[in-house]
């Protein structure tokens, strides 16, 4: 996936490659490839406050930019987790910002299952200036998620959709390692269902 949408961002329309370099190269810049291989080796840690995984925007939609952020900490108890998805576009002529957080469940009763809620930001940055004025608490979406790994499908999904994000699994678990294609399947089977 990584690769594809760098190929994309290069082969891009050259408008959407300029949205890109005006609004988010600003701020942010994409992940580099061994950053990425990175991540599965470290108890916590997050992306760089500039760095963003890059995704192919949806087909079927006028969406200039897509990006990925995570933080997550699985020393804590409970463990900290969460995927903020991120969506640059030009909604009434105007440079948009619109972004939810995908979350494991937190201490407490009030956020304790896997969930989804809108944000203005990646992380704990400060609101990125062109924002869609909405609330950062509500509402809270609960997930049909039971792991870290069922949840991203989620997030992954509602950028993907179910058949590219079918293909995306169908790729991954060409890997060899039967360990990660067996909770990859599971999870997708689970939370993906055809």
């Amino acid at each position: 996936m990584y690769t594809e949408n760098l190929i994309w961002y290069r082969k891009a329309d050259q408008k959407d490659v300029d949205f890109f370099s005006k609004r988010v190269s600003s701020k942010f810049s994409p992940l580099d490839q061994k950053e990425i291989h990175t991540i599965g080796h470290k108890p916590h840690g997050n992306f760089s406050p500039k760095k963003l995984l890059v995704m192919q925007p949806h087909s079927k939609e006028v969406e200039p930019a897509l990006g990925i952020w995570l933080k997550w900490d699985f020393r804590s108890e409970p463990i900290e987790f969460r995927l903020f998805l991120g969506q640059w576009s030009i909604i009434d002529k105007k440079n948009t910002f619109i972004a939810f957080r995908f979350e494991a469940p937190e201490a407490g009763d009030e956020h304790d299952f896997f969930h989804c809620q809108p944000c203005r930001n990646f992380g704990d940055r400060e609101d990125l200036p062109e924002a869609a004025p909405i609330s950062k608490r509500f509402p809270t979406i609960p997930l049909n998620a039971s792991n870290i790994v069922e949840l991203t499908l989620c997030a992954l999904m509602s950028t993907m959709g179910r058949k590219k994000t079918r293909k995306f699994m169908q790729n991954l678990m060409r890997d060899g390692d039967s360990n990660i294609n067996s909770v990859l399947r599971t999870s997708y089977s689970r939370c993906c269902k055809d």
